[in-house]
């Protein structure tokens, strides 16, 4: 199903994109914005320690894009498997983004990032349900 293949590609690569941002170098200047009064100590040894967290995240999603990239490769073999992955995935930072919004994070940031969420659970659904109906009626 092309449908279901375009899905696992684009949000592979979308996960894999993350590790770069996520990336220390390029993170660290990006979070005063996104958490403007809070003091994130950035003298301090601690703060590096956010950093690695916050890399650790972007490894985790990489690995998922790459597996959703290799398995795109077969589709309708891995997608009852990868689908719920990338769906359970999607609602825990859902989660985190509303929690985050409401606890000093910059909400427009916030907004942005849980938008992004809703469009991969909503077209992850379309494409699951698409990709059942079809192994269904094959």
């Amino acid at each position: 199903m092309k449908g279901l293949r375009i899905w696992m590609v684009s949000v592979g690569v979308f996960y894999i994109l993350n590790l770069v941002l996520l990336w220390p170098s390029l993170w660290a200047p990006q979070l005063p914005g996104m958490y403007p009064g809070v003091n994130l100590y950035q003298e301090e040894i601690v703060f590096q320690l956010l950093l690695d967290a916050w890399l650790i995240v972007g490894l985790g999603l990489a690995a998922i894009g790459v597996v959703l990239i290799g398995g795109a490769r077969n589709p309708m073999r891995y997608y009852p498997a990868l689908i719920p992955v990338v769906l359970i995935t999607e609602t825990i930072f859902g989660i985190w983004d509303i929690y985050s919004a409401m606890n000093h994070e910059e909400v427009v940031i916030a907004v942005i990032t849980l938008v992004i969420h809703v469009i991969i659970i909503v077209t992850g659904l379309w494409v699951w349900k698409k990709a059942s109906i079809l192994e269904v009626s094959g």
